[in-house]
């Protein structure tokens, strides 16, 4: 195991984050043309094809929303182990950066205002929690 490794575990989170966000603006987008402002009446209805688009985008939208209930489930889920993991952590400084950081979403910059602490400082104490993390999970699996 090396330290790519976990950086790359506690960031998936954010990333799992990431592709909710990604879904939600597609599902925002394809209800955007569902709306009735879209639909017009004083003309006749001339069907084109024999397949109903509207139908078609309303199946989008609902594969959409219960694709988004289970990387929420997900995200919920890998939240639980990467925090049961950050808080194995001896150093409390150490844990409340990589807690912040990849569950909490915040900039380093903030973390760094928030704890008084220089940029470098607050990414030396990062990465000293991330080598921390990969010494107790040496010989452990990750998934």
């Amino acid at each position: 195991m090396e330290l790519k490794e976990v950086y790359d575990y506690l960031l998936s989170a954010r990333r799992i984050s990431d592709e909710i966000w990604r879904k939600d603006l597609r599902r925002q987008e394809l209800r955007s043309c569902l709306l009735p402002a879209a639909i017009t009446y004083d003309k006749d209805r001339v069907q084109t094809t024999p397949e109903d688009s509207m139908a078609k985008v309303m199946a989008e939208v609902a594969d959409l929303d219960s694709q988004i209930v289970e990387l929420q489930k997900r995200r919920a889920l890998r939240i639980l182990e990467v925090s049961e993991l950050i808080d194995r952590l001896e150093d409390s400084r150490e844990a409340a950066i990589l807690d912040a950081y990849y569950l909490g979403g915040r900039s380093m910059k903030e973390i760094a205002d928030h704890l008084h602490y220089s940029m470098q400082h607050t990414y030396r104490m990062r990465r000293s929690g991330a080598m921390n993390m990969l010494n107790m999970l040496k010989g452990s699996v990750i998934h």
